[in-house]
């Protein structure tokens, strides 16, 4: 989802009612939760939604705003009208030539926001995720780091607001290191109390290297099953999160389908029936 190609829509005010931390201290890694409401009183939004913030300049480049999409990690009954969650990774960045690191303007802004303060929104932002009507539909999500909060919406809304989900449920998530892995508790609860569902926690094979969640070894220690839900032609598809996960996460399933061509193929029929959907940034 790149920022020049959106339309972002009206701007409104919010204020910041809640921001927890969702990572121990002790974490490399920060990670928090913060609880918006909204003084646009007509803002609705889907599940699989971001919206975008906007921070007032001067910036370094000149822009009068700094903009930046969080995913909306809330479902509309959830919060109620007039609020949302997002989820927030304090970022900083390595200039390339100069070695110098930089503290990511928006993250860090939100990290260190005290409740009540305000802020600037805009959206709701991208294509909902599709759910099926059918409570037996297979469905596959993959979400690694922050990629996983619209999946605690997701979660929540087939768990707990739909009464249950029949069909199998699997879900690829993590981070680096256990420790820096979000909403492992309440996927945990629901893998628990849901006998179809099943987590797959994503962590990297070499952390002391700095290395990212290793998603294509965990595709391969699952292949059989993943591949047998690909097939399935009730199976729905959903990524979130970074575009280097979904260009993992297709890397490993072309192997999968016997070469890029064969997963073409596979994926072309999943997208053309609208079970293929994307939240990338």
């Amino acid at each position: 989802m790149k920022l020049e190609d959106l339309e972002l829509g009206p701007h409104f005010r919010a204020r910041l009612v809640g921001n927890e931390a969702l990572t121990p201290p002790e974490a490399r890694a920060e990670v928090r939760e913060l609880t918006l409401e909204l003084s646009e009183d007509g803002f609705t939004f889907s599940i699989g939604q971001s919206v975008a913030v906007l921070l007032a300049g001067p910036h370094d480049f000149g822009q009068s705003h700094h903009v930046r999409l969080y995913s909306i990690a809330s479902t509309p009954a959830e919060t109620g009208p007039g609020r949302i969650t997002i989820c927030v990774r304090r970022c900083h960045y390595v200039d390339p030539y100069s070695g110098e690191r930089y503290r990511g303007i928006a993250s860090n802004h939100l990290c260190d926001l005290p409740v009540g303060s305000e802020l600037v929104l805009a959206g709701p932002v991208g294509l909902p995720f599709v759910v099926p009507d059918d409570p037996t539909a297979p469905l596959l999500m993959v979400g690694l780091g922050t990629g996983v909060a619209p999946f605690r919406a997701l979660l929540r809304h087939i768990f707990e607001e739909r009464g249950g989900w029949q069909g199998k449920v699997r879900l690829f998530h993590g981070a680096r290191v256990g420790l820096e892995s979000v909403y492992r508790e309440r996927i945990a609860d629901y893998q628990s109390q849901a006998s179809g569902f099943e987590a797959v926690e994503v962590l990297s094979s070499r952390p002391a290297w700095d290395d990212p969640a290793d998603l294509s070894a965990a595709i391969a220690r699952h292949e059989a099953e993943v591949w047998a839900l690909l097939e399935d032609p009730a199976v729905h598809v959903y990524i979130a999160g970074l575009t280097p996960v979904a260009e993992a996460f297709e890397e490993a399933l072309a192997g999968l389908a016997g070469g890029r061509e064969a997963w073409a193929r596979r994926k072309a029929d999943l997208v053309a029936d609208g079970r293929w959907m994307e939240l990338l940034y």
